[in-house]
């Protein structure tokens, strides 16, 4: 073969190759790109410093339960007591502190390190439970300067019981209620009537609620928190407010009060119905003078004089009186209508709506507000026992009108 010939086959194998890597190229760069994701995992370690106050709660309890009681807290016992040793004692709790219907449930504490009082505070509380809400003395701890100071009355009974037992605020409970449900609303209706509303439009309310009543407790200065509770279904709710007692002003919490306030508010103004018998006179000063008329005298005889004594003790109850006005003033017609169930009818020996009061026992006795007004008779009752003036409701209306004006036993 000669040279000429092997430089043509040469040239055409470079041309060949030219050719082939210019289409290879060109399918390349007009070919769709692919997507590589490479995934790559970056971990950040973020190291969280805790407060070395944090942690110390066991630390404020003991300070607490160690400090000494600066007088004597009148129960029997130990010559020189200790706070924890004196709030575990039961009758200093039910005598002294005043809690009878709560149960203790221990020590319990707070750290207030994110407050403004600084990482080295502590809140500590003996708790009680009352029904559903828990109560208690309650001190507010610093770990650096080793100071317990009390946060609440209950707490200064039990540090000083001479002197705590006199705070403006001590066993207030009664009086708290009492405020409370006359808070008066623009169209005329106490708190205690906006109450009893909110109970009579619950339509989901069960035959088996049952009606738990105040729980009132101080918190701090001149401030009470008070909680009305029920159960509801299976479980317990109950209606918080916040009252300041040196003001005498009301602050719904949570949801359930701020629906009774509202009810209060929104009530239409209307004449309220009266049931106090004209018999009676609540306001006159002499007990013995409040029957009028010929109701005095009937009183006055041996064989009726209990029987007065026990309608006298719910009928001088003007706070529970007035609640269950306001609740049947929105059953009747108007005011006028319910006048006239108050009054004998023709061919009526009695009244349609009235009071009446019977021996069931041994110095107890039932007294019924009776009530027509047109949908059959009905009757509001509580046992009376003269012994000891307890009133004890006998139906679900009674107890809801009760549990209104009267704190937790």
């Amino acid at each position: 073969m000669d040279t000429r010939l092997i430089l043509q086959i040469v040239l055409g194998v470079i041309v060949a190759l030219i050719v082939v890597v210019g289409i290879l190229i060109v399918i390349t760069l007009t070919s769709e790109a692919e997507t590589i994701i490479v995934e790559q995992l970056a971990e950040t370690t973020k190291v969280e410093v805790e407060n070395p106050w944090a942690g110390q709660g066991d630390a404020a309890i003991a300070l607490v339960r160690r400090a000494r009681v600066k007088s004597d807290p009148g129960v029997s016992g130990s010559e020189r007591w200790t706070v924890g040793e004196l709030v575990e004692n039961e009758e200093f709790i039910r005598s002294k502190l005043k809690i009878g219907s709560a149960e203790p449930t221990g020590w319990e504490v707070d750290w207030w390190g994110e407050t403004r009082y600084g990482p080295s505070f502590y809140r500590v509380r003996y708790g009680l439970v009352d029904a559903g809400i828990t109560v208690g003395p309650t001190w507010l701890v610093n770990l650096v300067s080793q100071e317990v100071v009390p946060k609440n009355v209950l707490a200064e009974v039990v540090v000083d019981p001479e002197r705590g037992v006199e705070s403006d605020y001590f066993d207030q409970s009664r009086q708290v209620v009492s405020a409370m449900i006359n808070h008066r609303f623009p169209a005329g209706i106490n708190l205690g009537g906006a109450l009893l509303s909110y109970f009579e439009r619950r339509v989901e309310a069960d035959e088996e609620d049952e009606v738990l009543g105040w729980t009132v407790y101080h918190t701090r200065g001149q401030l009470f928190r008070a909680y009305f509770q029920w159960t509801d279904g299976q479980e317990r709710t109950y209606a918080e407010f916040e009252f300041d007692f040196d003001e005498r002003a009301l602050r719904p919490v949570n949801l359930q009060a701020s629906e009774i306030m509202r009810i209060g508010e929104s009530f239409e103004p209307t004449d309220r119905v009266s049931i106090m018998p004209q018999s009676y006179d609540p306001d006159e000063l002499i007990p013995a003078n409040r029957w009028q008329g010929p109701a005095r005298r009937s009183c006055r005889q041996r064989s009726n004089r209990n029987t007065c004594q026990a309608l006298a003790t719910i009928l001088d109850n003007g706070g529970l009186i007035e609640t269950l006005e306001w609740t049947l003033t929105q059953s009747a017609d108007s005011a006028d209508a319910f006048r006239r169930c108050q009054t004998p009818q023709e061919g009526e020996n009695r009244p349609r709506c009235r009071w009446a009061a019977n021996e069931q026992s041994d110095n107890v006795y039932r007294v019924d507000y009776v009530y027509d007004l047109g949908d059959g008779e009905e009757r509001i009752s509580w046992d009376i026992n003269l012994s000891d003036e307890t009133v004890e409701p006998v139906d679900y209306f009674s107890e809801l009108a009760y549990r209104a004006v009267y704190p937790r036993r």
